[in-house]
């Protein structure tokens, strides 16, 4: 992996942040999360035999961040929330240099299956988590219990984008140093420094036996290139090769045998006003209509499909339809006919009915092409530590 520069660690002003400390309570997404169990037997510290010499902050920083940005992969465990004051969700994910992730995010009862990889990010849920979302899709009979595109907003995080080793590495490397000095704390029973960060409650937890982060507690986990980002309070591990492994085959697995079906949640999407059917001699019938982010709230570009049913009692039915990408806060044409083209000695009238349907999918061939061949090379790079960039959240957001 190449270096990631930490040099721009300082103590510096005031931010005003709203994160936690290992001794208070922290609010995140307006519930009280009560963190007295990081001390042994209760939320009041032990008292110290006798005090401890400071340590100097910058150093641990400085090098527990470079052991960061040279993990394979990452393990991440803790609780996530997609900006302050939004629901609080318990996470496990494990993260690939690369960016590739694979873990679980759990919201209330529901728990659900993510994985992210290429610029994608999708879920495996059951139908209550996207009621919990509030999402609304012509397609969602088709959600329950299958991969479904979603954002980053519906996720919780964008793994990809702030989790990736040498991604996070330089985000922690980017946050002022509040003081100079890193606290001894017993964390979990292990023997830490605690580092505090710009910001009243920013921080983060360095092992004093390994000297790798233990523990984050960030208000803001902003992506480099990024202007907002998720609230954090994770604990990290490095991750084993053999689950770096794990993480790969796995999404691949998926990627080959499952998203092909995949849905997208990313984009309500609905009809603009009433469709139009017309028939002429033939009989030959046309359908269009205008599709629309009918919430104006979406992200990206969804694949749209229309298909549409001609039918006569006496003559049957036919078929036609049309596909487009439908982007976010836009519209899209389709339209399509089928023609019976029927030919009589006498003149014959017939009624035809019509109707739509819309789905949407998450992963189009060509997209699930390039993304098998973005993650052999993920994978092969991660492996054999050759230096791999990590994916860019444009393509997520973009919807290629």
């Amino acid at each position: 992996m190449a270096p990631v520069n930490h040099n721009r660690l300082r103590r510096g002003g005031h931010v005003v942040l709203a994160a936690a400390s290992a001794t208070v309570v922290l609010g995140l997404a307006g519930c009280s999360i009560d963190l007295s169990n990081l001390r042994p037997g209760g939320g009041e510290p032990e008292p110290s035999p006798e005090t401890a010499e400071p340590v100097a902050a910058a150093p641990l920083v400085e090098q527990a961040l470079s052991d960061l940005s040279d993990y394979q992969g990452l393990v991440a465990t803790g609780q996530i929330a997609e900006s302050v004051g939004a629901d609080v969700r318990d996470t496990s994910l494990t993260v690939a240099d690369g960016g590739t992730a694979s873990g679980t995010i759990r919201s209330g009862s529901i728990e659900a299956d993510v994985i992210s990889a290429d610029g994608r990010i999708f879920i495996r849920a059951l139908e209550d988590f996207w009621l919990d979302q509030g999402v609304f899709a012509p397609d969602f009979d088709e959600f329950n219990d299958n991969w479904v595109r979603a954002s980053s907003a519906q996720a919780g995080i964008n793994p990809s984008a702030v989790l990736a080793p040498p991604v996070l590495a330089e985000i922690l490397g980017g946050l002022e140093l509040e003081s100079d000095e890193a606290v001894e704390e017993n964390l979990d029973g292990t023997l830490t420094h605690r580092v505090d960060l710009a910001g009243e409650r920013n921080q983060m937890w360095i092992d004093a036996e390994t000297g790798q982060v233990k523990r984050i507690a960030i208000e803001e986990l902003v992506p480099p290139e990024g202007e907002t980002g998720p609230q954090v309070r994770l604990d990290l591990a490095e991750a084993e090769t053999t689950a770096v492994e794990e993480l790969y085959d796995g999404v691949i697995a998926t990627t080959t045998d499952e998203l092909g079906s995949s849905r997208d949640a990313r984009i309500e999407v609905g009809w603009e006003g009433q469709a139009d059917m017309t028939c002429e001699d033939g009989p030959n019938c046309t359908w269009s209509g205008t599709v629309r982010d009918a919430a104006g709230t979406g992200s990206g570009k969804v694949a749209v499909r229309m298909d549409v049913t001609f039918s006569n009692s006496e003559i049957g039915e036919k078929t036609c339809s049309d596909s487009g990408t439908l982007e976010a806060g836009g519209t899209l044409d389709l339209s399509c006919g089928a023609d019976y083209n029927i030919v009589s000695s006498t003149q014959q009238t017939y009624t035809i009915d019509g109707s739509a349907t819309l789905s949407t999918s998450g992963l189009t061939g060509g997209q699930q092409e390039s993304m098998l061949e973005a993650l052999d090379q993920q994978r092969e790079a991660t492996l054999s530590g050759a230096e791999e960039p990590s994916e860019d959240e444009s393509e997520e957001d973009g919807g290629n």
